[in-house]
């Protein structure tokens, strides 16, 4: 049955990481197993443009509004593709009321006015917007030279404490380790994070799939930190992490951070996304503390594009102006995330 999958996901994975200009997990065959058999209905389409460009697409029941089509994570668009782009979504949208695209590129003011000027209006990103990214197909000196002083201060001080990191494989003994690793993060820090279910489930895919590995670090032979990073071609994302919250003088998770990037560049990945940081213009934005952390390993902040919604029903304004509000509802009912 696995070898069945494999060959089918070979062709698939194969055309997105041909055609995507940064191809995202969102887009591959495993984040497809992951979502199929749930709420969302997963399908496989190409987008009207004059080249292959194939997309996931994820479609779910809105309660009180309908179906919403969602293109997560696409890239490889210029200006010149959003009316084919348009005319395609709108020929094929289905039953749905409204087509969310949430393009996995840098900010790009010619390509944001030709989704405006082509009937797209911004909408509420359900993926984060502000990255920071490490170009990691560089030399370990060049790679700490890239890093704010105090990202090397504190990788000195975590190697001076004892600390030693390094990747894990995934047993069922470590995936415990991690969820309580995850749960006292968010029990600490008020951050959201999936169910254990939902995250064993996904850590499970990824690594059987050969696109997932889990790191630890240790102290005094007790793990204080762990993350699980996802890998699609040559780019990686830190999807989840956790650490201890008695031992934050270590600097355990700075060390972890600076392993896995050693380990990714080793293994031929060239990009490593660490992930959601506020906007930097905005100094009372929630989580300046991930801002420090994470920005201390490079020394850009990245904007990705903004959403887009096309509607395709009336109600489709309502969904616009009003999602976020469905948003909470669904976490206050359900104590899960929507998407």
């Amino acid at each position: 049955m696995r070898s069945v999958r494999s060959d089918v996901a070979i062709g698939w994975d194969d055309r997105i990481l041909a055609a995507h200009t940064l191809p995202h997990y969102m887009q591959s065959t495993t984040w497809e197993q992951i979502r199929s058999g749930g709420q969302w209905e997963v399908s496989r389409r190409s987008l009207g443009i004059d080249r292959d460009l194939p997309v996931l697409t994820f479609e779910r029941n809105a309660r009180g509004f309908g179906t919403l089509q969602h293109l997560p994570r696409v890239s490889g668009l210029a200006p010149a593709d959003i009316p084919g782009l348009t005319e395609c979504i709108r020929a094929e949208r289905g039953a749905a009321f409204a087509t969310k695209i949430e393009v996995h590129q840098p900010r790009d003011d010619t390509l944001v006015a030709a989704f405006e000027s082509n009937g797209w209006l911004p909408t509420r990103a359900s993926q984060y917007r502000h990255a920071v990214v490490v170009e990691t197909a560089l030399s370990e000196e060049e790679l700490l030279a890239g890093m704010k002083k105090r990202a090397r201060g504190e990788i000195r001080v975590a190697e001076r404490n004892g600390v030693i990191a390094g990747r894990v494989e995934l047993t069922e003994e470590n995936r415990r380790r991690m969820l309580d690793l995850v749960r006292e993060t968010e029990e600490r820090t008020g951050a959201f994070f999936r169910g254990s279910g939902y995250l064993e489930r996904v850590w499970s895919a990824f690594s059987e799939d050969d696109r997932g590995r889990l790191y630890f670090a240790w102290h005094d032979g007790r793990v204080v930190a762990g993350a699980f990073v996802a890998r699609y071609g040559r780019n990686a994302w830190y999807k989840d992490g956790g650490s201890l919250r008695d031992r934050p003088q270590l600097q355990a998770s700075r060390l972890l951070q600076w392993e896995i990037i050693r380990d990714l560049a080793a293994s031929g990945i060239e990009r490593y996304d660490l992930g959601h940081v506020p906007p930097p213009g905005e100094p009372d934005a929630p989580g300046q503390g991930i801002l420090t952390f994470k920005s201390a390993f490079a020394r850009d902040v990245l904007e990705y594009m903004p959403a887009f919604q096309l509607s395709h029903e009336e109600c489709a304004e309502a969904w616009r102006r009003g999602e976020g509000e469905f948003l909470a509802a669904h976490r206050a009912r359900t104590g899960d995330y929507w998407y």
